[in-house]
């Protein structure tokens, strides 16, 4: 009662806006970029006094800051960022002569750059971790459950430094707080031509899938380098949020940047005066995770994809066998063992190696799509299962083979339900056993659930066994020997509950 009522035409008319008032931008990168907009809805022209900056070191305001603004015209301003670390709390307040200023308002996380070159003499890592937990029944079934929506990644870097470089980084390194931009060195591409300074798009020879989806990257040439921010990525142009500041020759290298934190303990060997190695891991920052989106291109078998990489021969490729039982063992009498199941769990413990950065990133892509140790899918056993002991004049479910102990089929769940038949002439087919018998003449008969066409032995390069598997571990750590080269180890564990089941539609027929 009594009160005078407020309409619309009080807050809007003689007024001046700021669109955003506030920007609250988390971590940024160095020369980072942002925009705001100024007008006023006064009938006349307004005259803009001056504006006030506070914390504006490292913060340039680019706009007008006096004179004459029109009425219900936007007037566009600029900031841009350059200092080296710290927190951004910035504020312009512009003045009209009416006894009020209005202030548009910057806060942000400017993130410490580690430019330094590492040390190749040691090989850098790079782990993903997907932190799945397993649940086992008694009987050897599992369920496995993922605990994180995004994997953990950790980069480890050795970096060696002489004379005045070590002090300087002794410095930033105990002094550094909060988060860091740190290059994927690993994963660095090169240049097809030179960058001059205002240049807004660079162009490159060859490009990882981990640049393509980096919203920022570095470009480095020796002692000299920048900070940019990605607007877009088409093939391999890169289109740039600012242009260019610095010139580099074609023999810079690009590099894809993340938002990291340096872990909690990090090691320095001084071997010399003046020589000192640091090796230092990050965890990049999970909730501004930058991934390649997984490309899913794998053959499939009964919905399952068929894991298609070949592991590295000049390593050994170990088999072990884990049987599940119930053993009783009384102070007194003798032991009693109960076979929990037929058989024995086969983990394989195999090394690949990656001699491009697309191989490698496809092994990423198919570790990402099982997310992490969780997805199911056939694998080949290193051995192999059969031989043929006659050609196969079919159509038929059913042909001999040489003695292989598969009559013990029935018996035990270890022996793969399905096999993959490699032809010289690079054709692969896949058959599910429904059973084998043993012959008097010492061959074995195969039954199939599929039906195979005429087949000459001598055609058949190899028959392999198909397991059904999983990644042991959700850990995966790749060892970077170069830029292209990379190897990983990793232990594959059957599950002894196959499906026998086949979509026949997805097999190869011969």
């Amino acid at each position: 009662m009594n009160q005078i009522a407020k309409s619309f035409g009080t807050f809007f008319f003689d007024n001046v806006f700021l669109t955003p008032e506030r920007i609250d931008a988390g971590v940024v990168v160095p020369g980072a970029e942002f925009t705001f907009e100024l007008w006023h809805s006064f009938v006349d022209a307004k005259v803009l006094a001056g504006v006030t900056q506070t914390g504006a070191l490292g913060v340039e305001l680019d706009g007008a800051t006096s004179g004459s603004l029109y009425a219900f015209t936007s007037f566009a301003y600029g900031v841009s960022l350059s200092q080296a670390a710290g927190v951004v709390d910035y504020k312009a307040s512009f003045d009209f002569g009416m006894g009020a200023a209005h202030s548009f308002n910057l806060k942000a996380s400017m993130a410490l750059v580690m430019p330094e070159r590492i040390d190749w003499s040691t090989q850098p890592e790079m782990s993903i971790q997907y932190l799945t937990e397993v649940i086992e029944a008694f009987d050897g079934t599992e369920q496995r459950i993922a605990l994180r929506e995004t994997p953990r990644t950790s980069l480890s870097y050795m970096y060696s430094m002489t004379d005045e470089q070590q002090y300087r980084f002794n410095n930033k390194l105990a002094s550094a707080t909060g988060s860091m931009i740190v290059p994927l060195w690993a994963l660095q591409c090169r240049l097809s031509q030179g960058v001059s300074v205002g240049d807004a798009r660079i162009y490159l020879a060859d490009a990882s899938a981990h640049l393509a989806s980096s919203e920022t990257i570095l470009i480095s040439d020796y002692d000299r380098y920048e900070i940019l921010s990605v607007e877009s990525v088409d093939g391999l142009a890169v289109t740039l949020k600012s242009l260019a500041k610095t010139g580099f020759s074609s023999a810079a290298i690009v590099v894809p940047c993340r938002i990291a934190y340096v872990a909690d303990e990090s090691n320095s060997a001084s071997l010399l005066r003046g020589f000192d190695q640091h090796t230092i891991t990050y965890d990049l920052d999970e909730t501004q995770i930058l991934k390649p989106a997984p490309v899913d291109d794998f053959e499939r078998i009964n919905g399952r994809p068929i894991f298609p990489f070949r592991p590295d021969r000049s390593k050994d490729v170990t088999t072990q066998y884990t049987r599940l039982r119930e053993t009783l063992d009384p102070l007194i009498g003798a032991r009693s063992i109960y076979d929990r199941a037929r058989g024995a769990v086969k983990i394989l413990g195999q090394t690949f190696t990656f001699f491009s950065e697309p191989e490698r990133q496809r092994f990423e892509d198919f570790a990402e799509l099982m997310n992490g140790a969780q997805g199911e899918y056939y694998v080949e056993g290193p051995g192999q299962a059969f031989e043929l002991s006659e050609d196969i004049y079919g159509p038929t479910y059913k042909f001999k083979i040489k003695q292989s102990g598969y009559s013990n089929f029935a018996n035990s769940n270890s022996l793969a339900p399905l096999v993959a038949i490699k032809l010289y002439n690079g054709i692969t087919t896949y058959r599910t056993i429904q059973q084998v018998t043993a012959n008097p003449d010492g061959t074995e008969t195969i039954t199939t659930l599929e039906q195979t066409n005429s087949l000459v032995a001598s055609d058949v390069e190899t028959i392999v066994p198909l397991y059904l598997a999983r990644f042991d571990s959700d850990e995966f750590r790749y060892i970077f020997d170069t830029t292209e080269v990379s190897t990983i180890t990793k232990n594959i564990r059957q599950l002894i509950y196959a499906d026998p089941a086949i979509d026949s539609s997805s097999s190869l027929s011969i």
